[in-house]
């Protein structure tokens, strides 16, 4: 009875230990990964004490899921552009490419890797697929000198560099070595394990590729273009339409153009407000756009207070007001579909949006003339 009790106790002391036991290692792969990741949602990059540039305020990304590949970025000063990429530290090198057309041949790459405790930094000029066709110190890239480091940390190996240029090449090629199998004394790359590639847009911080792995989401820099697009450059034109070549139906005519520029006015308001919340750091014409949408914003608000102190149409000042009313809205419209075709170009926009846009900008001047023209017509009449 004393054995069983005995045994009965054993068996439940052990369980515990194992439990215990289990909790620990656990605890302790917990712990280890969490030492081995990375997250945008981190106040900052880990080693940034090591970094030989502020990287303060940079844009984070996740660029490569299946290898935790992480991605920060600035426009650091005039034609001056500063990277930290991140990954887990396998006793591999880890690459970051940039190619014109999105193609490993011909692109120029910086790689790193860490050896004994001391990091490597090269940039390699990317002639073919095969490791004697990546020829080590050569590339397009202009590197900022002093301003590249490779730095093994937490399981993690940090690539830091600075470019000099005005605007790096639009698509990005990630590459890692085969495990523990790191350059030799030649500095020849051994065949990639993985890599993948998308096309990257600087400003939006979108990244696009056929993998589906990116930085995806709809950034407010859309955000702001799309709302100003609508109420500007799309709304504003109609309500225009409405007001001058509707007349006849009388007074929905009316009734039409005051809810449609009523729309314009709240949807752009939303818009201009949005864009003075957006990062423009380093975005070149910037100032200009800012100034243009200022200048649109105080048409729109003129036109508001216009029609608000509108006088009778008997009134010996009422034609004096019709000029006002149509010319300021007139250039408000020019100004603002200028001004929408330079936020696309600022924020390098895919060419679906500049297209569908410039396809409604078309379809609008065919039917103004072909308005006017009848207008001339029907007053010859």
């Amino acid at each position: 009875m004393g054995a069983a009790s005995c045994s009965s106790s054993s068996v439940k002391h052990l369980f515990l230990l194992c439990l215990l036991l289990g909790f620990c290692f656990a605890f302790a792969a917990s712990q280890q990964e969490q030492q081995q990741s990375d997250s945008c949602s981190s106040a900052g990059v880990a080693v940034a004490h090591l970094v030989p540039f502020n990287s303060s305020a940079f844009r984070c990304l996740t660029v490569w899921k299946q290898e935790d590949f992480v991605l920060r970025y600035k426009n650091t000063g005039e034609s001056q552009w500063s990277f930290i990429l991140s990954a887990p530290d396998k006793g591999s090198y880890v690459a970051v490419g940039f190619s014109g057309k999105g193609l490993m041949v011909g692109s120029s790459a910086v790689v790193a890797w860490s050896s004994g405790g001391k990091g490597t930094v090269k940039q390699y000029y990317l002639t073919g697929k095969s490791p004697d066709e990546c020829y080590p110190d050569k590339g397009r890239l202009t590197l900022v000198k002093n301003k590249a480091v490779a730095v093994s940390r937490s399981g993690r190996l940090y690539l830091a560099f600075q470019l000099s240029t005005d605007l790096p090449q639009p698509h990005l090629i990630y590459a890692v070595g085969p495990e523990g199998n790191l350059p030799p004394s030649d500095a020849t790359l051994p065949m990639h394990r993985s890599m993948h590639s998308h096309a990257f847009n600087y400003t939006s911080g979108m990244a696009s590729s056929s993998g589906g792995s990116g930085g995806g989401g709809f950034p407010p820099e859309r955000k702001h273009g799309l709302l100003a697009m609508m109420a500007w450059g799309v709304l504003m034109p109609l309500g225009m339409m409405a007001a001058r070549y509707f007349r006849r139906v009388d007074p929905y005519w009316f009734y039409a153009h005051m809810a449609i520029q009523a729309v314009a006015f709240t949807v752009g308001i939303a818009s201009v407000i949005l864009g003075f919340r957006l990062n423009e750091d380093g975005l070149k014409n910037v100032d200009v756009h800012r100034a243009l949408g200022i200048a649109i914003l105080a048409m729109a608000s003129l036109q508001v207070m216009a029609f608000l102190a509108r006088p009778d149409k008997t009134s010996k000042v009422r034609r004096f007001w019709n000029w006002y009313h149509h010319y300021i809205g007139r250039a408000a419209i020019l100004v603002a579909i200028g001004n929408i075709f330079l936020g696309l170009h600022i924020a390098q926009e895919v060419s679906a949006y500049i297209v569908s846009y410039g396809v409604f900008v078309a379809v609008w001047v065919i039917a103004v003339a072909a308005f006017e023209m009848n207008r001339c017509y029907s007053d010859d009449d």
